[in-house]
Formats: C-alpha cells, structure tokens, sequence
C-alpha cells in the first residue's frame, strides 16, 4: 500500500496536502530561545522567551498571531472546557488547580514594546472569554523573507495533570507552555489563495500545528530533580548557593519543545544499535520493496532515554524492547529516524492525564505495578506515540485541520508492527483506572480465542 501510495524523497516520506516539510526545515521560519526557572512550590515557570520569526510569504506581514495554550485550563469558560465538560480521556480537571499563561511583557529586540497592543482573538467561535489565541499589531510590517526579533517575558502556572500537561505532587509534564507563534500560510500551502495565519482555539477534539524551527532551551529545576526534555542536553550548571541546576537542551528541526521534571524518576539508558536489530537481509528486502537503494535505508544509532517510575523499574526491558522495535520499522519502511536521542516518560500513578502523548523527541507512555504481561498496552503506547515523531513529526501536516494524516496513518502503521512483531495479546480492562485483566485471567472470567486473536467475556 505504502510503496504505491508514497515515493521516498531522499530517506522521507512527503503527502501532497502535508504541510512544511521536515527535508525543508534546514533554514527555520522560527528560533526560541528560552530562559527559565520552574517553582515546585508554586507550579509556576517563569522566563524570558527570544523569538526570531522569519515571514515565508511574498507579502508585508502587519500583525503576528500566537498560541496560548495553557489558558484553556484558566476556567470553565475556555472553549476547551466548554467543549470537554472539563473531562479529557476519563480524567477530570481539579478545581482550584487551574493552569494558566500570562505574558508579562511583549518588545521588539532594541525596538517598539508591543505587550499594549495584545488583543485575544477568537477566531473559530464567539466566545469572548476564550484566552488561547492573541494577535498583536505592529507598527512596521515584516517585509517578505524578513524576519522579526522578540523579547517575551511571560509566567505559565501549570494545572493539576489535565488533557497531557500539569503537575503531580512532584512531577511535572510541561506540554505546550510558552507563547507559540502561528503559522503563516503563503498563498498555494494547503490551498491557501491569500496569505493568511492558520491559528486556531484550543479545542478539546484537536491537537497542534507548528512550523519547524531550533530550540535552545535553559532551565532551572531544584538540584533534587531529574529532567527529560526534548532535544539533547548541551550543557548542566549546578548553583550550589540555590540549590538548583541549570539544564540547557538544543534541537534543530522540531516543531514544538516539551520536557518533563520529578525527583523520582529512575533513569535508564541504552543505545539503538543497527546492526543488532537488523540483518542485511532485512535492508535488501525493503530495498527491493520500496525500489530504494540499500544504502538510503541505513539505520543510525540512536540513544535511548527512559525515565521510569521506581515502582515500574522492573518493566524497563519491556520499553525498551518495544522502543527498539519502533525505531526499527518505522525506519525501515519511512525513513531512519534522523534525531539523536528518543525519550520515553512514564508518568506516576494520579498522573496518568499526561501519558499517551507525542513531542519532538519526547513521549510519554504509561503502565501500572498491575500490568500483566500478556496485555501489551505498554507496547502499543510506546511504539504508537513514537510512530507521531513520522507522523505528524516529520511530514508536517495540520493535526488540527487533518487529524487522519497523523492518527490515521499512525494506527495503520502501529497496528501492522504489533502483529508482526508482538502477535496476539490481551485486551486491557480497568476498573478506576486500575487493569484488572490479570485478576479476571485467574478467576477464568475471560477466555482466549487463540486463532482469532480476541476475548470474549463469558
């Protein structure tokens, strides 16, 4: 299907309607470099984000748009909320744990303080209370191919674990928590006729879209904390008079930037290996399969970062198997993952709102102390959200506006690795959140049905 249906370009994929291209991003419409500290006490990160957008289209750009994300948990009144009914994957949103995004003060670089000209916008619906999306004018537009430099001060308070981002006790999943700048659509991207900003509200049935761009990221957590982010850790100041340490994480040719922080975390480390994980054979059969040459389908090695909880120490060989696998597959039929590090995040019990979902380099998983091991939830987790580093990752479609090109391709092509690799497995039950699968097995209320692979409850 896939041979027919997409060409490799080089060792990638491309989709005709996609929008920005990985191959493409060499020279970024966008750099963030962001400086700054998180509280455990407060829930709170605050810093100083320098954006340098550069305008794609051939037209002056008079007004930037931007995502605010975090102020659809600000309250009830968010179009997120009033959408979700505050619930989001059969978790709710504590009350009186709110999260929300405040930019302190907006400035050209040397130039015009723009923060007195934010306006919020609210551009799918007439719900002025919606905070998730500001437009700013500007004095002097930014010419075609110019780019523009800002200096943003700006304060997130995370909410409790809701809808893949917040805090648990410690633990702390920082997903979509700075000031993103929109997407500006030339004229002939994804059918636009006039340049236009494609930024929507946030909506409790969408996900995101972003231009590519480099990353350069410094943060401050207390000394106790370990961090996982997105990217490749440069650089670890310790500040022995604070009791804190500086990380420092870059990336280049990602769309978005998300990092994760908790004293508990057991860290384990391994390297992606081609050469134990596939055989010669394997390179010439795809080779001939996607009429490529053997070369193009190399795999690199790729280091492999897993933070677990304590209590899930010993399910690391079942990540990491199903990591290698992953990386494997998608590489040989899409393309070899071109990043130099994967992390996988296993966030704790109570925190479970924040698995099950894809950054740039990054992903959160999910398990339990209960899980057993004929139920290959963990597995399926795993080897989906890493499919999203293809797609949406790297064929750069609109999840938002064409949600089947990133989880549509993505279940097909995590469903076609777990029956060649893993076989049948159980279907996971809960009971509050709880996998009650394996007390069922015992107690022989679930039977298997070898040859076709399912459970009947009886």
């Amino acid at each position: 299907m896939f041979r027919r249906v997409f060409r490799a370009a080089g060792v990638l994929i491309f989709i005709a309607s996609a929008g920005t291209v990985w191959a493409q991003a060499d020279q970024p419409l966008v750099r963030y470099d962001l400086n700054v500290r998180y509280d455990p006490a407060t829930k709170r990160v605050t810093g100083t984000e320098r954006l340098t957008w550069t305008n794609p289209s051939p037209d002056p750009v008079g007004e930037l748009w931007f995502h605010l994300y975090m102020n659809a948990f600000k309250n009830e009144s968010s179009t997120f909320m009033i959408e979700s009914g505050g619930a989001h994957r059969g978790f709710r949103l504590r009350k009186k744990a709110w999260g929300w995004i405040e930019i302190r003060q907006m400035r050209i670089e040397g130039g015009e303080d723009l923060t007195p000209k934010i306006a919020y916008a609210h551009p799918d619906d007439d719900n002025a209370r919606d905070r998730t999306v500001i437009r700013v004018p500007l004095n002097e537009p930014v010419p075609p191919g110019g780019s523009i430099r800002l200096r943003i001060e700006f304060t997130t308070k995370f909410p409790h674990v809701f809808a893949r981002t917040g805090y648990h006790g410690a633990f702390v999943m920082a997903g979509q928590w700075f000031p993103k700048i929109c997407v500006l659509e030339p004229p002939g991207r994804r059918g636009a006729e006039t340049t236009r900003w494609n930024c929507h509200e946030f909506h409790a049935n969408s996900e995101f879209y972003a231009d590519y761009g480099t990353y350069r990221v410094r943060l401050t957590v207390p000394e106790t904390y370990i961090v996982g982010a997105t990217g490749v850790q440069v650089r670890r100041e310790p500040h022995p008079e604070s009791h804190e340490v500086t990380y420092t994480y870059i990336q280049d040719r990602v769309h978005d930037f998300a990092w994760t922080a908790s004293p508990d975390y057991i860290v384990q480390e391994r390297e992606f290996i081609p050469q134990e994980w596939v055989k010669e054979e394997e390179y010439r059969r795809y080779a001939r399969l996607l009429e490529r040459p053997v070369e193009a389908l190399r795999l690199r090695k790729v280091r492999m970062i897993l933070l677990l909880q304590p209590e899930h120490a010993g399910q690391a060989e079942r990540h990491f198997r199903a990591l290698g696998t992953a990386l494997k597959y998608f590489g040989l039929w899409y393309g070899p993952y071109p990043y130099e590090t994967i992390t996988v995040v296993d966030p704790p019990y109570g925190a479970r709102g924040a698995g099950g979902m894809e950054y740039p380099t990054l992903i959160t998983a999910g398990t339990t102390w209960l899980t057993d091991p004929d139920v290959l939830l963990l597995e399926m987790v795993v080897v989906h959200e890493f499919g999203h580093q293809y797609w949406y990752g790297m064929v750069g479609s609109n999840e938002f506006e064409e949600a089947w090109l990133d989880e549509g391709f993505n279940t097909y092509s995590t469903g076609k690795i777990l029956d060649r690799v893993f076989g049948p497995s159980e279907f996971p039950m809960f009971f509050l959140h709880i996998p009650i699968t394996r007390f069922l097995n015992s107690a022989r209320f679930l039977q298997r049905d070898v040859d076709r692979a399912q459970y009947v409850l009886f």
